[in-house]
């Protein structure tokens, strides 16, 4: 340890740096609160999560206290280009060592601010697909619909296509079923159009059945009705 230079910083903390510097803390700790009451005032009548709320809300204060730090140290003779050269130093190390979570909580940020779904909506990423119960800065908690949380990382979200089934309101119900050869096409349609006759099933559009395929054995349908989203499942199995 260079003991010069240490003693050379305590003599440099004379009373005439010290107290201007105090009354700087002071001033600057009380603006940086004034600061973040009017920012917490303007995000309130904003439409973004609160989560990405929180998040900005520490982004800012922390830069913020930065800055003030630096003033600071400026006014007692600390060198504040060795101060900002180390934490660039300790920043990247931090960031080289925890870059996937890094990469969450920057894909977490991304989706809020996109609003690509949002809590309760049924979605499908890559693989997986449910009702998305929870969206966190590092996963997002979703429900299978055989009742399984999956939490994907935000990350392979943002890489992946989604598809929000909910976002519309409604959702077509897709049944294909088969009948013999024997069967009468036009009695296949009558009936099930009459099983997509119920009042959870849309009329507008109307249902409608389609010969899809000639199977060996069997001839295959299509039923396509449309529903609302709360009720798709309903419609599905029903």
């Amino acid at each position: 340890m260079d003991w010069n230079k240490v003693r050379e910083i305590f003599e440099n903390f004379s009373l005439e740096r010290v107290l201007p510097a105090i009354i700087i803390l002071v001033v600057g700790l009380l603006l940086c609160k004034l600061l973040l009451r009017v920012f917490d005032t303007t995000m309130k009548r904003s439409k973004v999560e609160k989560t990405a709320l929180t998040l900005l809300r520490a982004c800012l204060k922390f830069l913020l206290l930065f800055v003030l730090v630096l003033i600071l140290c400026g006014m007692v003779g600390i060198d504040v280009t060795s101060l900002v050269a180390l934490l660039s130093v300790v920043s990247l190390a931090i960031s080289l060592s925890v870059q996937n979570a890094l990469a969450n909580v920057v894909s977490g940020f991304i989706l809020l601010l996109t609003h690509p779904f949002k809590v309760g909506d049924f979605v499908e990423i890559g693989l997986q697909s449910g009702t998305v119960q929870e969206l966190g800065m590092f996963h997002t908690k979703i429900v299978t619909p055989d009742h399984r949380q999956v939490d994907i990382p935000n990350s392979n979200i943002t890489a992946n296509d989604i598809v929000n089934y909910s976002v519309l309101g409604k959702r077509r119900v897709d049944i294909v079923v088969t009948a013999s050869y024997d069967a009468e096409p036009e009695l296949v349609r009558q009936a099930l159009l009459a099983a997509a006759d119920r009042p959870s099933v849309l009329q507008e559009p109307a249902p409608v059945v389609y010969l899809s395929a000639y199977g060996e054995s069997a001839i295959e349908y299509k039923l396509l009705a449309w529903s609302k989203t709360e009720d798709y499942w309903d419609n599905y199995f029903g």
